[in-house]
């Protein structure tokens, strides 16, 4: 099991946007996670789970089961649901495998098939039984979700468009349902094809098990046509943008100027999931140039986007700057990456951050005036966030302002995107095998994945190896983590005694579930900033006296 609920690692990655910033935020997470319930709540309330509701682009049954895979749950995923959220999964996962809408069609449909693999992936990979419980009107009797994995995944990978007409630029993309150069169900494609290449990397598929290689070099070849197809604007908020500044459009054939938000932000992450791509990649550098020369959190419309389609921008973009930082890449020289969306200044047609310090507390997470959120991260996430928890009525609904093709996936874009979700996706930039999103050292290639200190940082890039240091802190920047400059004794020794025994021990396990601060560091041996069972283990080989548990 791979998956990692996003949740789970929101702290962390605001805290990396903060650069260094240690201040306390718990008021802007504590809404975060109440609006992502009362999003839940509202699905569940409306069936989106269950229910094929209508809409030009149809249901979005797949993105609805993805949703309940990110609860902050531990373990994450379908193993952390309640028994009731399990039952919804699997008549959700049912729903994907039995109907002739979704993998029982009779051939490849890009948005659909999509979101087949997207959440079986997600669903198996995390506990799902193959063979789920029934939803009403399915039969899932004998059905596997694993194999409607491996026939929606070849039926994909036979509708990729080969080489194009020179009219069309490079090919390597997907139409609605077959051969076509369009980048929105290319988009759909791709995360359906990443999700499926995580799950079977996840399931020891070796090299020479069919798919994992023929998936890898579909996705390269849309990671190639991407970096060939980007095109340039001008005008705007584009004149100081430079020569090496490009985006995409729905088609690879329209004309310069033709760019989107939401098609640019899917062929950034797009690119990322071509074998070996990291943020330093020139292409990948243009893309995130456009995109910063034209950021927005409260629209899309830039310069050819279709409204509807905002939070699609959102989760796509999202998505791009998660998988960013998730690798921990360090940028090259001269380099941009997520944290520098909002910075530019503001023009017509471009945004800057918002400021904790001014926004007031969105009314439907309570009353709150302005400075609520003071101490929180600013950066591209907080927008979005503050932005969507504006936007959620009492009802939990979140309403796209700019209307929308279907209600039920504009409403799981909106949750996936305050929960961190990459749709399960797999990229692997260091090339090891294994995917950013569990590889313990994701920018240096250790596919054993060794970790002495069980600190969760692979011993190949981990700063301090002998001692567990999972924040890695390097007051000095001598490249020597904090923690092997000082005794190891003063992380586990609560007392203060001078030495650790069973006293620190049962201390430390009754601190379970509070936090660093307010706690002092002591009780977190393993730096993760919440008292779990690890710290305790971790504290066990430490101790001095005879009388510590084992």
């Amino acid at each position: 099991m791979r998956h990692i609920t996003s949740r789970l690692v929101l702290a962390a990655a605001l805290a990396a946007c903060a650069s260094g910033a240690q201040a306390d935020y718990a008021a802007f997470k504590a809404d975060v996670n109440a609006a992502i319930d009362a999003g839940l709540a509202y699905s569940r309330a409306n069936s989106y789970f269950t229910a094929i509701a209508p809409g030009s682009y149809g249901p979005g049954n797949g993105l609805a089961l993805l949703t309940l895979l990110e609860k902050e749950t531990i373990p994450a995923g379908y193993n952390g649901l309640d028994a009731g959220d399990k039952v919804l999964a699997q008549n959700a996962a049912c729903i994907l495998i039995d109907s002739p809408t979704f993998g029982d069609r009779g051939g490849f449909y890009s948005y659909y098939d999509g979101q087949v693999l997207m959440g079986l992936s997600v669903y198996l990979d995390t506990g799902g039984p193959d063979e789920p419980a029934a939803s009403a009107g399915f039969n899932c009797a004998g059905r596997s979700a694993r194999q409607t994995i491996d026939k929606v995944v070849d039926r994909a990978l036979l509708a990729q468009s080969p080489e194009a007409p020179a009219a069309f630029g490079r090919g390597g993309y997907w139409g609605y349902s077959g051969y076509g150069y369009d980048s929105s169900t290319t988009q759909f494609t791709i995360a359906g094809l990443a999700a499926a290449k995580g799950f079977y990397a996840s399931q020891g598929e070796s090299i020479d098990k069919n798919r994992l290689p023929l998936i890898t070099a579909a996705l390269d070849k849309t990671s190639l046509a991407y970096s060939l197809n980007g095109k340039a604007n001008a005008g705007g908020q584009f004149d100081t943008c430079g020569a090496g500044c490009f985006g995409h459009g729905y088609q690879s054939s329209y004309g310069a100027g033709s760019n989107s938000s939401q098609q640019t932000a899917s062929g950034t992450w797009n690119q990322l999931a071509g074998t070996g791509k990291n943020v330093n990649d020139g292409s990948i550098q243009g893309y995130l140039r456009w995109l910063q020369n034209a950021y927005s959190h409260t629209t899309n419309i830039r310069p050819d986007s279709w409204p509807e389609a905002y939070f699609y921008y959102l989760w796509s973009s999202s998505k791009a700057y998660n998988i960013i930082q998730g690798a921990g890449v360090p940028l090259a020289g001269g380099n941009i990456g997520p944290d520098a969306m909002g910075t530019l200044p503001a023009v017509a047609g471009r945004q800057v951050n918002r400021d904790p310090l001014v926004d007031t507390r969105p009314p439907a997470r309570g009353a709150g005036g302005a400075g609520y959120y003071a101490g929180t991260p600013t950066g591209w996430y907080y927008d979005y966030a503050h932005r969507l928890m504006s936007l959620q009525n009492a009802a939990g609904l979140f309403p796209n302002p700019n209307g929308t093709w279907s209600i039920s996936a504009d409403h799981s874009y909106a949750i996936l995107v305050l929960q961190r979700s990459i749709g399960g996706a797999c990229t692997d930039n260091d090339q090891d095998g294994v995917c950013d999103s569990v590889d313990n050292c994701p920018a240096t290639p250790n596919p054993g994945q060794e970790d002495a200190d069980g600190d969760g940082v692979g011993d190949a890039c981990d700063n301090c190896r002998d001692v567990p240091n999972a924040d890695q802190a390097d007051t000095d920047g001598d490249g020597t983590g904090d923690a092997c400059e000082q005794a190891p004794i003063p992380r586990c020794d609560v007392d203060k005694d001078g030495d650790i025994d069973k006293i620190d021990l049962s201390a430390i396990s009754r601190a379970r579930g509070k936090t660093v601060p307010p706690l002092d560091p002591a009780y977190d041996a393993d730096g993760s900033g919440t008292i779990t069972p690890n710290d305790v283990k971790t504290c066990i080989p430490q101790c001095t006296r005879p009388n510590c548990a084992s």
